[in-house]
């Protein structure tokens, strides 16, 4: 179980060994609680992917951007001809200002009634009927501001924006086609927001909702703790399984994901102890997986056999090592303390 020292090296005094060993970080492994997890299969997928469709008529005079272009939030993504909109826009500013020179007319005709009827030398209905006029043009002259507002919209709709930052996956109309309301153009989503929708049979779903917590592997080998999971209040008819969402932090992905491409989620389903073992302290040369253990100032190669990683800084201890046991965090200078100390005749 151990190996024999190094003839290349001379014997230190084990003095001079627990010296060096007591320079050396260690730790005690201990048992803690560990995750049982539960592996399936799940998709990624934009969480903003949609598609842009026109809001009013026209015909394209503008597509700037193309399957795999980026677009930021804010920049045209179609542009129409407008010259309708623009005549209506000029026909609804034309009104309002009619509506206003009317308004400030039945205005002045009010003032003047109001003045004379204070003095009562005209009839109350009179009176009356220069007040409604002068309501009736000031009602005029909102509708015609309100016909102006829809008129400007209606120009601002022959200018497509993104609503979001994004890709474009698809363009759905070219340039020169004739659109109506409702016509889609272009099709985007964001990378910025990436969620894996998961299927969940039914016998499954019990200890995933009691333990929500799970995290993904990528295709890199890089695991994820998802900080969101959704699960819906009732299965598919058809599949008897539950559509999972998990939402992948912003920021915490290393490598490029895409919507569409297979990942694995690991769900928890119950807690249990195991002995833990730090990543630091696991010794690999070629095939053999060990630790540096310390004990009265000596130091043993121990062969290991390990489990799943736990987190990015443990292992699950499955044979080699026996809780209370020590072992050097720094297995460069553990080997060398190994390979200089002295070895009782018989001893490996």
């Amino acid at each position: 179980m151990f190996l024999g020292c190094s003839s290349e090296h001379a014997p230190v005094p084990q003095k001079q060994i627990a010296t060096t060993l007591a320079g050396i970080p260690k730790v005690q492994v201990t048992r803690a609680s560990v995750p049982r997890e539960m592996d399936f299969d799940g998709v990624v997928e934009a969480v903003n992917q949609a598609v842009v469709s026109a809001q009013t008529s026209g015909r394209i005079v503008e597509l700037p951007f193309d399957v795999g272009d980026f677009v930021a939030k804010g920049d045209v993504v179609a542009r129409f001809t407008d010259t309708e909109q623009q005549a209506a826009l000029a026909a609804a500013k034309a009104g309002l200002e009619e509506a206003r020179a009317r308004a400030a007319e039945a205005s002045q005709q009010y003032a003047r009634i109001s003045d004379v009827f204070k003095k009562g030398l005209v009839a109350k209905a009179a009176f009356d009927q220069a007040e409604a006029a002068n309501q009736a043009a000031l009602a005029r002259v909102e509708s015609a501001t309100a016909a102006v507002k829809d008129a400007q919209e209606r120009v601002s709709h022959t200018r497509v924006i993104a609503p979001y930052s994004g890709i474009v996956v698809a363009r759905l109309t070219d340039v020169g086609a004739t659109v109506a309301p409702g016509t889609p153009l272009i099709e985007g989503l964001s990378l910025d927001h990436l969620r894996v929708r998961v299927a969940i049979p039914q016998q499954h779903i019990g200890p995933l909702r009691q333990h929500k917590k799970a995290r993904v592997i990528l295709a890199s080998g890089q695991s994820v703790a998802v900080d969101e999971m959704r699960i819906p209040p009732s299965a598919n008819a058809a599949s008897q399984s539950f559509s999972v969402l998990l939402t992948l932090p912003s920021g915490a992905i290393q490598t490029p994901v895409f919507p569409g491409t297979l990942v694995k989620v690991a769900f928890v389903t119950e807690q249990t102890e195991a002995l833990l073992v730090p990543a630091a302290a696991v010794a690999h040369r070629g095939e053999v997986t060990a630790a540096y253990v310390v004990a009265d100032n000596r130091v043993s190669f121990r062969y290991l056999r390990l489990g799943k990683a736990v987190g990015a800084d443990d292992y699950v201890v499955l044979a080699g090592l026996e809780p209370g046991e020590h072992v050097l965090l720094d297995t460069v200078a553990a080997a060398s303390a190994y390979k200089s100390q002295t070895f009782s005749p018989g001893e490996h």
